[in-house]
């Protein structure tokens, strides 16, 4: 057991109602004793370490309940297509990338957004083609639901004209019948190639073939970029075989450092039903914690389904008609009651009112079968609620979850694309009023984690242009700040972080400035100094993670 540690100098911000203690006394890995620095002083058990917080503000370890950890690091290891405008960007930067890596299997990138390139369309895979001609050129969406392929990709796959789109997916063909290299959600099932991981129309399929040292280093990056960003508790939004063995193998190494929750892909509902799975299933550092579901496609990548709710997409870049759903409702509906069933926590992507509403008619029917009160539903993004459907969900104790930064970085291209409708996109303010839980997180690495920043979106509701989205959506700033800390540490079923208080985890942020009283325009800049989880320095500002 490590030596006793007071932390004084600074402010400290439990995230709890009441005055602001003077120290904190941290044990053993929890927060023993929180008060003035005597009363600290003579709560500890051994003769106690001082650090100096020397004017810095101390705050709970950030909590991010909906990312994807493996995702995220091939998207710091791959080329960043975030900044590109054209198609000409996008095979510049990956031609950079191809001669920087010129022993690498192939030429992968991440972030592009069709909405913003000046061709008005996705890439094609001869555009791809002209990067490199002998490797696989792969580049996926910034929505992670899709990706396109270079014609290298398809021959080796033996994907053709007569190769059948599956239900739930999309594969964009040429006048010939012949695809053009755009593959999304459950398409992205033909990408992975013999013995990859297949998970038919439960979801968008982002797993690439990856070599065991692609996959460790990734993963290393991946939970780095998280701790940089003061996030110590997560929660992973799919999880299939790949995910959970690169968990188990960072858990058994004693390389896992995030504290992690996983909602497994509903395509494996079916064997947890075999093995008796009924309940959480886990310890304090790695959890399954419930079952991920898909109804709809991505609002960025327009394959939401939208049917009714807008003026339509974009023809002009391919993005027409009202997207899909992966299930026939039926089919969803009765997937959601087998995991209320099996006493199951379910978490459903839901964008449209239409597939919020199957998910709502479903979970209202799984609590008259059995109430099970304690057992808590999610939806995941819930782009588009009614008002009906918000005050529904308060009803049936269904927890929304979303992601402000998306409606800062897209929200100007959905309001040209969806009209109106789109400035509701994420309507924390309706949550609010409703009594919902406020839940704020990252989809990482849709966009990249940062809770301040994505607290900063939720109570502004700004986009890139400046213009405020849905004035009457925006929230507090108070309950933005429980929305990355004590709200979704709730939702995790967790009492031990989200806080500063005595016996929970000493799980611990410091920052340069303080978020409680900074001016709202300041919280994205505020910066991580140093990250704490359970009493230990895991990583520290300008040299990265602790040692």
């Amino acid at each position: 057991m490590s030596d006793p540690i007071i932390f004084t100098g600074g402010t400290i911000e439990s995230m709890l109602d009441g005055p602001h203690p003077d120290a904190v006394l941290v044990e053993g890995g929890v927060v023993r004793a929180v008060g003035s620095a005597s009363a600290c002083r003579a709560a500890a058990t051994g003769t106690p370490r001082h650090v100096d917080l020397d004017g810095r503000t101390m705050v709970p370890g950030f909590v991010d309940a909906h990312m994807h950890l493996l995702l995220h690091g091939c998207r710091l290891d791959w080329a960043d297509l975030s900044h590109a405008r054209s198609i000409e960007d996008i095979t510049g930067i990956l031609g950079n990338y191809a001669r920087a890596h010129p022993r690498a299997p192939s030429v992968d990138g991440y972030g592009y957004d069709q909405a913003v390139l000046a061709e008005g369309r996705h890439p094609t895979a001869a555009d791809l083609d002209r990067v490199d001609p002998s490797r696989p050129v792969t580049v996926q969406h910034v929505s992670g639901h899709g990706f396109v392929v270079s014609s290298v990709v398809m021959r080796a796959l033996g994907i053709s004209a007569s190769t059948p789109t599956p239900i739930g997916g999309r594969i964009d063909r040429a006048d010939t019948g012949e695809p053009t290299g755009l593959f999304f959600d459950s398409a992205c099932d033909l990408l992975t190639g013999e013995g990859g991981v297949k998970i038919r129309n439960h979801g968008p399929n982002f797993h690439l073939p990856m070599r065991a040292e692609e996959l460790r280093r990734r993963f290393d990056l991946a939970q780095e970029s998280f701790l940089s960003a003061g996030i110590t508790t997560v929660c992973d939004a799919q999880a299939t075989s790949r995910e959970l063995t690169a968990y188990l193998q960072a858990r058994d190494e004693g390389s896992l450092r995030l504290k992690t929750h996983l909602l497994v892909l509903s395509s494996g509902l079916e064997h947890l039903r075999q093995i008796g799975l009924s309940s959480r299933l886990g310890d304090r550092r790695l959890e399954i914690s419930g079952v991920k579901f898909y109804a709809d496609g991505s609002v960025l990548a327009r394959t939401a389904y939208l049917a009714g709710e807008c003026c339509g997409h974009d023809a002009a870049s391919g993005d027409t008609g009202d997207g899909y759903l992966y299930h026939e409702p039926h089919e969803l509906h009765e997937l959601l009651l087998e995991a209320h069933r099996l006493g199951l926590a379910t978490a459903t992507h839901s964008q449209g009112s239409v597939p919020i509403g199957i998910v709502l008619d479903a979970i209202g029917d799984a609590r008259s079968e059995i109430a099970r009160p304690r057992l808590v539903h999610r939806i995941e993004h819930c782009g588009f609620p009614t008002d009906a459907q918000i005050a529904r969900m308060a009803r049936l104790g269904v927890v929304p979850v979303s992601q402000p930064v998306q409606l800062h970085e897209h929200a100007d291209t959905i309001v040209d694309d969806l009209g109106p409708i789109g400035s509701r996109f994420y309507p924390y303010g309706a949550f609010q009023r409703a009594g919902l839980p406020i839940v704020i997180s990252s989809d990482a690495p849709v966009t990249d984690p940062g809770p301040l920043r994505a607290a900063w979106a939720a109570i502004t509701r700004e986009s890139v242009s400046g213009a405020i989205l849905g004035a009457d959506f925006t929230i507090d700033r108070k309950t933005a700040l429980a929305g990355i800390t004590s709200a979704p540490a709730a939702l995790l079923g967790r009492s031990d972080v989200g806080v500063i208080a005595p016996g929970a985890a000493a799980d611990l942020v410091l920052l340069d400035a303080n978020p409680v009283t900074a001016d709202i325009g300041a919280l994205p800049r505020i910066g991580v100094t140093e990250t704490w989880i359970d009493g230990e320095l895991v990583w520290t500002a300008g040299t990265g993670e602790a040692t």
